[in-house]
C-alpha cells in the first residue's frame, strides 16, 4: 500500500501517450489546493459585495447630510437677513419723532409694516445654481455678475434672469437689464454679466439688497433669492 501510485495519461492524436505517476499524497494536495482556491475566491467575492454595499450606503448618507447642511445654511442666511432688516429700524428716531409732535396733534399714523415673508422670498428648485454674485457701482450705473450653473446636466437649461433692487424700506424696484445679457441656454455653466442704470430717486444708501430671479423659457420661476448689499457689493 505504501508504494501505491496513480497513473495519469495524456493522449494526443499526433503524439505519443505520456504517462505520469503520482502518489496519493500529491494528488490529495492538488485537490485540497483547488478547494482552498475556490473558498478564497468565494470569500473575496462576498467581501467585495459587502464593501460595495457599504460604500453605496455611505455615499447616500453623505448626500443626505449635504442636503441637510444646504437647507440649514439657507435658513441661517434668511434669519441673518431678517436680523439686518430689524436692525435698520432705529427706535431712538421713532421716539424723537413722537416727542416733536404737539400734544393736541399727537395722533401718529402707524407706519406700514414690512412683509418680511414677501421681502425675503426664497425659492430653489435645485435646477439652477447661482454663485459668486457681485455688484459694483461706477459711472452712475451698476455692474452685476454671477455664475449660473445647470444642476441637471442630463439636459440643457434655457431661460432668463431678472433683477430687482430692494430698498431699505422693503420696496422693490424692477430693473430692465439687457435681455441679451440675461438670457441663457446652457448645458453646464455660464458667467452672466450686465450693466444697468441706478433707478431714478434711489441711491446706494437707500438700498438694502438685490433680488436675483431665474426663470425658464416657460416663465417657470426656479430660483429666487435676496442678496444683502453688504454681502455682494465691492
Amino acid at each position: 500500500m505504501g508504494n501505491t501510485k496513480y497513473n495519469v495519461l495524456f493522449m494526443r492524436d499526433d503524439d505519443t501517450v505520456k504517462r505520469y505517476r503520482l502518489s496519493p499524497f500529491w494528488l490529495g494536495v492538488f485537490v485540497w489546493f483547488i478547494v482552498l482556491l475556490a473558498a478564497c475566491a468565494s470569500v473575496g467575492a462576498w467581501s467585495g459585495y459587502k464593501f460595495w454595499n457599504q460604500n453605496v450606503e455611505l455615499r447616500q448618507d453623505k448626500l443626505e447630510l449635504q442636503k441637510t447642511l444646504n437647507e440649514a445654511s439657507v435658513q441661517l442666511e434668511r434669519l441673518e437677513n431678517v436680523n439686518k432688516i430689524l436692525d435698520s429700524y432705529d427706535p431712538n428716531e421713532v421716539q424723537s419723532l413722537l416727542a416733536s409732535v404737539p400734544v393736541e396733534e399727537k395722533k401718529v399714523e402707524p407706519a406700514p409694516l414690512t412683509d418680511l415673508k414677501k421681502l425675503l422670498f426664497y425659492k430653489n428648485l435645485m435646477r439652477a445654481g447661482v454663485e459668486n454674485v457681485k455688484l459694483r457701482y461706477s459711472g452712475g450705473s451698476l455692474a452685476l455678475s454671477f455664475d449660473l450653473n445647470n444642476l441637471q446636466t442630463s439636459s440643457s437649461l434655457s431661460g432668463s434672469a431678472k433683477v430687482e433692487l430692494i430698498g431699505s424700506n422693503g420696496k422693490g424696484e424692477h430693473i430692465k437689464a439687457n435681455s441679451n445679457d440675461m438670457s441663457f441656454h446652457i448645458q453646464r455653466f455660464k458667467v452672466v454679466r450686465t450693466r444697468f442704470a441706478m433707478p431714478s430717486g434711489m441711491s446706494l444708501k437707500d438700498m438694502y439688497g438685490l433680488r436675483l430671479m431665474i426663470s425658464t423659457t416657460n416663465n417657470e420661476l426656479i430660483f429666487s433669492e435676496v442678496y444683502p448689499l453688504s454681502r455682494i457689493f465691492n
